[in-house]
């Protein structure tokens, strides 16, 4: 059993101890743990992939439903406004005076570049961002990339006086800050004008140990997108965040290249399996097998999905790889076109009413986003497993 629980006497029966699905044991224990208060620090969810991430509505239906079940744990955020649609729900974020954006998403930008995938920087003392919470936050945390000649930042929480952090390394490399916010809702950040500021990302915690369910994603990327980043910067990054489940969702973008080497892929996808577990031993890894999409329909497609529209013949076969992987490596697996019902899902939702997938074929609505999240959120947890938590967080229903 993962965790006991006291039952009242007029309780017919004990809750029924969670089963893990395959793969999810570590994950599990840090849950358990925390609800029998053998652990004090949040369960925390690191989920990397491509534009189904970067939306943030799936992603968001999965930590809503987590932060019901366990408290607010906070979340880690990609640095400032790095994308006109970036919308991270339950913050509000803006950023105004002289940024400049870099992404990772080609392999031809400069870095450096963290996990988040994205890095803004700048010399000018108007450069600015604001943040305002739905939820209090308990501490602010700040992820530099810092050096002999950075300068400093203002950080200002709420109608507190601002805070200045210098950002200097005695070698140009990642730099943590952290400071108590003390249940604070508004946070602004503003570069001091003493030296070039190079944000890689931040965090807003919670004000308690919850569920914390870091995601970040990129539009357009593929797996190819992670040796782009800075090993270094990475490998930090994950040791401190110690994550209890690292999540993989790549797979349709690469999945729309016919040139696609499945035997390649399917060594760089186990490369980053073996050092995420070696850099999160704690950790339990899913892999997400890649959405459904569809074409324009070519001479060679097979897989007609109506309306001059196909499924990529490499799709399924990426899947099938992301499905090995995962079942040699005692993974978890979950194949998310299951949301859409499988091949052609994506057209048929396309055509919905209302519709659930946008006339590219590949993206989702709002709504379709959130029925593939409560799709994720029941596999991780199993329908056994969430009855038996909630039995735990209401014993008497």
């Amino acid at each position: 059993m993962l965790w006991s629980v006291s039952v009242p006497a007029c309780a017919a029966a004990p809750c029924p101890a969670p089963v893990p699905p395959d793969g999810l044991q570590k994950f599990y224990k840090a849950l358990g743990d925390l609800k029998s208060g053998a652990r004090d620090r949040s369960v925390t969810v690191l989920h990397l992939g491509d534009s189904h991430i970067a939306l943030d509505h799936m992603t968001g239906e999965v930590r809503r439903r987590g932060a019901a079940m366990l408290g607010d744990g906070g979340r880690g955020l990609a640095p400032g406004v790095p994308y006109p649609y970036y919308a991270p729900q339950n913050y509000q974020i803006s950023m105004s005076g002289n940024w400049r954006v870099a992404s990772s998403l080609t392999g031809s930008a400069p870095g450096p570049f963290g996990m988040s995938g994205f890095r803004i920087e700048a010399t000018d003392g108007g450069a600015e961002i604001s943040l305002t919470s739905e939820h209090e936050i308990g501490a602010v945390e700040i992820e530099v990339y810092g050096g002999p000649d950075t300068g400093a930042v203002m950080l200002t929480l709420g109608q507190a006086a601002p805070l200045t952090l210098p950002t200097k390394s005695e070698k140009p490399g990642i730099v943590f800050l952290r400071v108590p916010a003390a249940g604070v809702r508004e946070v602004r950040l503003r570069v001091a004008g003493n030296g070039p500021v190079r944000l890689l990302g931040w965090t807003m915690t919670g004000t308690k140990p919850g569920f914390r369910y870091d995601s970040y994603g990129i539009s357009g990327a593929t797996l190819d997108v992670v040796s782009h980043w800075d090993d270094a910067i990475v490998d930090a990054e994950i040791v401190r965040l110690a994550p209890d489940l690292v999540l993989l969702g790549y797979g349709t973008n690469e999945g729309f290249n016919d040139h696609a080497d499945a035997a390649a892929y399917g060594r760089r996808f186990g490369q980053l399996v073996e050092r995420l577990q070696r850099l999160a031993p704690q950790a339990s890894i899913g892999v997400l097998g890649a959405f459904d999409g569809a074409r324009r329909a070519r001479p060679a497609d097979r897989a007609l999905c109506g309306k001059g529209r196909a499924t990529p013949p490499k799709l399924g076969i990426l899947r099938d790889v992301q499905r090995g992987i995962a079942r040699q490596g005692g993974l978890f697996y979950t194949d998310m076109s299951r949301a859409m019902d499988g091949a052609c899902g994506v057209a048929r939702w396309v055509e919905a009413d209302p519709p659930l997938a946008w006339p590219d074929h590949v993206h989702l609505r709002p709504e379709g986003a959130r029925r593939a999240g409560t799709m994720l959120w029941n596999d991780l947890m199993g329908r056994a497993a969430d009855a038996a938590l909630s039995c735990i967080r209401n014993p008497k229903g």
